[in-house]
């Protein structure tokens, strides 16, 4: 129990973390109109980019366990003992670790990166750069950051790193592109896809490969 809450105030704080620094631009903003919520894309979604998002989320899911399934080194390198799923694994399958899942999948991770990822620098970049270049500079940083991440906690090998950063580039640019073009701009589409895709793949990588 005692680590069910450090994972709960763990995931408070990191979402904290991670609007507080798009809402201490949101202050110094020129345009007074726009309340924080729609700064950030908080907002309802259209139904159509919700479909869209279950679809991405189902071929995503299929294609991360085909390669971890084909590979036995990156198999390997995401049930580290540091990883995500290698530290769910140790914990072994029961109602505590699955709660602590869920917080991990959809709050701590997923709400927090799509709120700094795609609702703030996604959207000042594509607002300064345009769509193509804004949308891809946002999905390489957010692949760049899993990289580095996935480096400090695993030391893995290149093989991968290098398929953790294609994959996560690529993820970044698919919900951008559906925030912005289904969406209305609205950033709950991306954490449906972020929060299903974490819970599912992780479920599946720590307690059924």
């Amino acid at each position: 129990m005692t680590q069910l809450i450090n994972d709960f105030i763990s995931a408070i704080l990191q979402v904290s973390i991670f609007t507080l620094i798009p809402f201490a631009f949101f202050l110094f903003r020129k345009d007074k109109t726009v309340t924080f919520f729609k700064y950030i894309g908080l907002y309802k979604p259209t139904a159509k980019s919700i479909a869209l998002v279950l679809v991405v989320i189902l071929i995503s899911i299929t294609s991360m366990i085909s390669v971890a399934l084909a590979n036995d080194g990156i198999k390997q390198a995401m049930l580290a003992p540091e990883s995500v799923t290698g530290k769910f694994k140790a914990m072994g399958f029961n109602s505590l670790t699955i709660v602590s899942l869920l917080i991990m999948a959809i709050i701590k991770t997923s709400l927090s990166e799509e709120i700094f990822f795609r609702g703030f620098l996604g959207k000042r970049l594509i607002n300064k750069l345009g769509f193509k270049r804004g949308n891809l500079i946002q999905a390489v940083i957010f692949g760049l950051v899993h990289l580095l991440l996935f480096w400090f906690l695993t030391k893995t090998t290149v093989l991968p790193l290098i398929v953790i950063t294609v994959f996560s580039t690529l993820m970044g640019w698919i919900i951008g592109y559906i925030k912005e073009k289904y969406a209305n701009g609205s950033i709950i589409p991306g954490w449906v896809a972020h929060g299903l895709g974490n819970t599912i793949s992780y479920f599946i990588i720590a307690f059924i490969l």
